[in-house]
This record gives structure tokens, C-alpha cells and sequence, in this order.
């Protein structure tokens, strides 16, 4: 600021006064000023009086800065004041302690240009008054976090490692849920309460845990609404199997990207998250302010600093929103015992998706891909699952335990469930073998070998001997609907001869799950027999020959030609349709 001199009559002279120096600092502090570029003096003088350039500004000071603007407009109400007035107003009313705090903030004051004129005789831009006339006095000292509260660092470090293996876990056991079973959506958009608490209790999370980590996977583009059979759903999008095929830190890295930039916060809905435009820069306000503490922070401890370094927002709405985001910081690794976690300080410090990955690598448990099969038909995980064998896994056994080794059972019921979408039990015979990590034991090739032959026993009368072709005209009631898809059935052993061999290579154009549940309908009514590409648990895509017979609940029951049986498959795992082509040579 200039000690003395001719004194300026206008903002305008004063800006024109200033060094290059000068004008840099206070485009510096006031970034806005310059988009777009102001073409001459006068432009950027006008543009930095104007109410929303100023509020702005006032957005990001702390609460000395404002108080002082208060103290100046009081002050040069009827004439212009000095500095030093200033200074020891405000000192005089926060103590002398403040005073170099007090200084420097009105030696930014004149650097952004609020104030202006020289040390001597200093006036206050008249947008500024109505805008500080009602501060309150700022506490002093400024709020802090207590020194040498936090935990041990390896402790801290190792909690947040814990809560971001968990969110993971969760996104992908819910991904793979809803593949088989679509998620009931609300007409309002969200989740179900009734299917929000079935999962969360089924998780073993709390209801928040699992709303958190919902929100975050449908911000990151995992999840979204699509049609089933009935209805729409909840279900995962093809960034999903993308994401489960990535490394664990770039999974979590992902996640925390999308939340970083997300305005939204969890509510008790998931998926129906609240929006507002400022989540994101109090979200940013939070972990600034955890960032800057020399100890561990509570809730209460934090939103008082907040307050002070940011006093234009505060309020019992931005303290709901920050007691909000400090739990969602928490469920995904970012924060723990009050104190941010290295990949909490990366995230604040930089939200590339690649230094979150570079940084989550030595924090995150390592995944493991061999499990213990027991006699006693249990399978124990000592640690989190690649999402490959763990989308098995849970597709033949219940999860009975979680923590940090998750237990596994398998049973006639699991064993069934996953004979719905692989039929062959030898196929789970040599998975389980290949994932164990000694010798599978005789007692759980047994348990699915029996299951097998009674699912087999079940089956048969969908595989009966054709009887005489039957088409009705009209359908007028339920027994006459399955009588037809009953037909349709008998009619693929009829027709059997009559198709040409499978053909792995035939070209099946790729479909929206839209157009594929329209085609498959389609396909039903006019019991048409087709090709499909279908999504194996492994990740490779299959061409399949296949009788539509019934669509419900997320899966196609269809008699497949090349297994010689009726299966079920996921409709969300079916990304092609084309219509089945007899080749004329080989019926005639």
C-alpha cells in the first residue's frame, strides 16, 4: 500500500497508479477479473466494483478480513480514514494479539482492491457496505484442532485402508446382486426403503455405509436404471465390469474422483441423492481445513473453524451438509479418527485419477485370488477377493461371516442358484479346484454333484418328448399362456434337426438393454429361435442358439440347443440379438 502521495480520486486512478506488480496481485486474489480479459482500465474498474465480483471475493476471506471491512465502512462513513484507525480498531476489539493478523488483512483488502486510495486517507468501495454491514465480531483466538490428539499414523492409515476395502466390497457384491436381480426403483427415482434394508442388513453394513457407497458408484457411472422384464431397475452399467477388471486402487481412485466432484451429498435414500451447487466447494472446505490442522479434529471442532475461515456460508445448512460429507470422507478411507489419511491429503492436493492410484497403492490390502475349501463345506477368504473369483464365489456359496477373513458355506440351496447360471457342476467342480488352495475336498464335490442330479431331476419335464404342435390363436388365461410356452419348448426338439450347426463366428450386432428386452419379447410371442451374445462368468463373450420361452425378474429362461436344456440367463448380461436363419440345404 502506498505510504502518501497525490491521492487518488477515483478507483479508476487508483488502479492506474498501481505498479504491474501490484495489478498482478490483485488479479491474483480476484481470478474472476479476468474472464474474460477486461480490454482497458476502465473495464477492469468497473467490473471490480460490482457486487458479484466482490461477493466472490468475500467468499473465500476469513472472518478478520470481513470484520475489518465492517470497521473501514464504519469509519469512512462520512470521510475517508486511515489505515492505522482501521488496525487499532479491530485490534482493540480482538486483542492485541490480533494486530498482525488485523495488518495483513487490510493490506490484502487494498491489494483485491476493496479498499483503495493511499495509507493516509483510505475509502471503501460502495458495493461492499451492504454486504458486511451486519458481520459479528470473530472469535479470537481463530479455532484449531488440538495438537497431539490424533491417533498413531499406522493406526490411522490402517482404519482407512479397512473403510475403503469395505466401500469397495460393497459396490461390487451389490454390482453382481443386481446383475442377477435388478434393484426395485422408487417412482421418485432411488431405492426402496424395504430393498435398502435387506441389503444393508444382508451386507453386514450399516444403512449409511451402504447409501454412501450407492452414491459414489452411481456418481462414478456404475450403476444406473435400465429395463427389466416388468419394469426398471437398479442395475450395473458396462463401466461396471470395466472398473471390476481395474486394480483396487484404481478402483477406489475412481470412486473418490467422482465423489471429489460430485454435488451431491447421502441422504437416507440412496440413489436419490441431495443436490445443491455449493456441496462441492464446502466439500472442498472440509478437507482444506483438515488438511491445514496440527491434530485431530472432532465434528464440532471443524465446523467452528469453517466458520472462521469461511464465515459467508455458515449456518445450521452447512453444518448438516459438512456433518454429512465428514461421514461419507470416513466410509470411503479419506478420513479417519479425525485426522485425513495420505490418500485423504492427495485427494485435497491433487484429484487426478492417477495420483489417487499412485498414492491408494501401498494403503490398500492386497487382493487375494486362492481361498481355503474346507470338508465342512466352508470356504475362508483371509482377505478382500479379486472381483472375479469373488463374483463366483458368492454365486455358489452364502456368505456367513465378514471382517477381516470373510466365511463362505456353500449349500444344496447356493449349489442350485449357481446351476441356474452354469448348469454344468463339473465347470464348479474345477473353479472351486482352482481356487483352493489345497486339494478340493471329496465332501463339496459331492454336495454339488448331488445337487446337480436333483436339479436335473426337476428339469426333465421341460425336456419331455415333442408331442403334436398346438398354436392358439387366443391366450384367455394363465394355464393357456403356459401351455404355449410349453409348446414352444416341444417345438425346438421338433425343429432340432432342421438347424445347422452351431456357429461361434455368426455376427450378432451389439444392442441397448432396452432393444434387447424389446427383441426378446418380440422373440417369445412369435416363438422365434435366435442367436445371442452372452456375457460368461469368466468375462468372456459367448454366441449362444437359443428358444425364448419366459422374461421375468431380470433373467430369460430359453431352451439352449447347444446344452440341450432349458437355462436361465441374466438379461443384463445379454448385449446382442440377431434372429436365427435356417440354412436351406440342411432342411431341405
Amino acid at each position: 500500500m502506498r505510504m502518501s502521495g497525490s491521492q487518488p480520486r477515483t478507483l479508476a486512478e487508483d488502479l492506474r497508479t498501481r505498479t504491474d506488480a501490484e495489478l498482478g496481485d490483485l488479479l491474483a486474489a480476484r481470478p474472476d477479473l479476468l474472464h474474460p480479459i477486461p480490454s482497458d482500465m476502465r473495464a477492469l474498474t468497473t467490473r471490480a466494483a460490482t457486487a458479484p465480483s466482490i461477493a466472490r471475493y468475500l467468499d473465500e476471506v476469513d472472518s478478520v478480513h470481513h470484520y475489518a471491512l465492517r470497521v473501514a465502512c464504519q469509519l469512512s462513513d462520512s470521510q475517508p480514514t486511515s489505515t492505522d484507525a482501521i488496525v487499532k480498531t479491530v485490534s482493540k476489539d480482538l486483542g492485541s494479539k490480533a494486530r498482525p493478523a488485523v495488518k495483513l488483512a487490510v493490506e490484502r483488502l487494498w491489494s483485491a482492491a476493496l479498499l483503495w486510495g493511499t495509507k493516509e486517507k483510505v475509502h471503501v468501495i460502495t458495493a461492499v457496505r451492504d454486504q458486511v454491514m451486519n458481520v459479528p465480531l470473530p472469535t479470537w483466538p481463530p479455532p484449531a484442532c488440538d495438537e497431539g490428539s490424533a491417533a498413531a499414523t499406522s493406526d490411522i492409515e490402517a482404519q482407512a485402508g479397512l473403510r475403503a476395502r469395505l466401500t469397495l466390497s460393497t459396490i461390487e457384491e451389490v454390482g453382481d446382486r443386481w446383475r442377477r436381480d435388478p434393484g426395485a426403483v422408487l417412482r421418485s427415482g432411488g431405492l426402496t426403503t424395504r430393498a435398502t434394508d435387506a441389503l444393508a442388513e444382508s451386507l453386514d453394513v450399516s444403512r449409511f455405509e451402504l447409501t454412501c457407497a450407492l452414491d459414489a458408484a452411481y456418481a462414478a457411472g456404475l450403476l444406473s436404471i435400465g429395463p427389466t422384464a416388468d419394469d426398471l431397475g437398479w442395475m450395473p452399467t458396462e463401466a461396471f465390469d470395466e472398473w471390476c477388471e481395474a486394480s483396487p486402487e484404481r478402483r477406489w481412485a475412481t470412486i473418490v474422483h467422482a465423489w471429489l466432484n460430485s454435488s451431491t451429498i447421502s441422504t437416507d435414500k440412496p440413489l436419490a441423492a441431495e443436490e445443491h451447487a455449493f456441496i462441492a466447494p464446502w466439500r472442498r472446505q472440509l478437507l482444506t481445513a483438515l488438511n491445514s490442522a496440527s491434530g485431530g479434529c472432532d465434528i464440532q471442532k471443524t465446523v467452528d473453524i469453517i466458520d472462521f475461515r469461511w464465515p459467508r456460508r455458515s449456518g445450521k445448512k452447512r453444518s448438516a451438509t459438512i456433518a454429512a460429507l465428514w461421514k461419507e470422507s470416513e466410509v470411503l478411507g479419506v478420513l479417519s479418527a479425525g485426522v485425513l489419511s495420505a490418500m485423504g491429503r492427495c485427494a485435497i492436493n491433487n484429484d487426478d485419477v492417477s495420483a489417487l492410484t499412485k498414492t491408494a497403492k501401498g494403503h490398500l490390502v492386497p487382493e487375494i485370488d486362492h481361498v481355503h475349501v474346507q470338508a465342512d463345506h466352508t470356504i475362508i477368504a483371509p482377505g478382500p477377493i479379486t472381483p472375479s473369483v469373488g463374483r463366483r464365489l458368492r454365486e455358489i456359496a452364502d456368505i456367513e461371516s465378514r471382517g477381516h477373513a470373510t466365511v463362505l458355506r456353500i449349500t444344496p440351496a447356493s449349489v442350485r442358484r449357481a446351476l441356474e447360471t452354469e448348469p454344468d457342476p463339473q465347470i464348479w467342480i474345477d473353479f472351486l479346484a482352482s481356487v483352493s488352495t489345497k486339494e478340493l475336498p471329496q465332501p463339496v464335490a459331492y454336495v454339488i454333484a448331488d445337487a446337480a442330479r436333483s436339479e436335473k431331476s426337476v428339469r426333465t419335464r421341460f425336456t419331455a418328448p415333442p408331442g403334436p404342435k398346438v398354436r392358439r390363436r387366443f391366450r384367455n388365461s394363465a394355464a393357456a399362456s403356459t401351455i404355449d410356452k410349453a409348446v414352444s419348448v416341444l417345438r425346438a426338439h421338433e425343429t432340432r434337426d432342421a438347424i445347422s450347426p452351431l456357429d461361434s463366428n455368426v455376427e450378432v450386432p451389439k444392442m441397448e438393454s432396452a432393444s434387447v428386452v424389446a427383441q426378446l419379447r418380440y422373440s417369445i410371442d412369435h416363438h422365434e429361435t435366435i442367436h445371442l451374445t452372452h456375457v460368461e462368468s469368466d468375462g468372456s463373450i459367448a454366441v449362444l442358439l437359443v428358444d425364448p420361452i419366459r422374461l421375468g425378474g431380470g433373467s430369460l429362461t430359453a431352451y439352449d440347443h447347444q446344452a440341450e436344456q432349458v437355462r436361465t440367463f441374466a438379461v443384463s448380461r445379454i448385449n446382442g440379438i440377431a434372429t436365427f436363419q435356417v440354412n436351406p440345404q440342411v432342411s431341405a
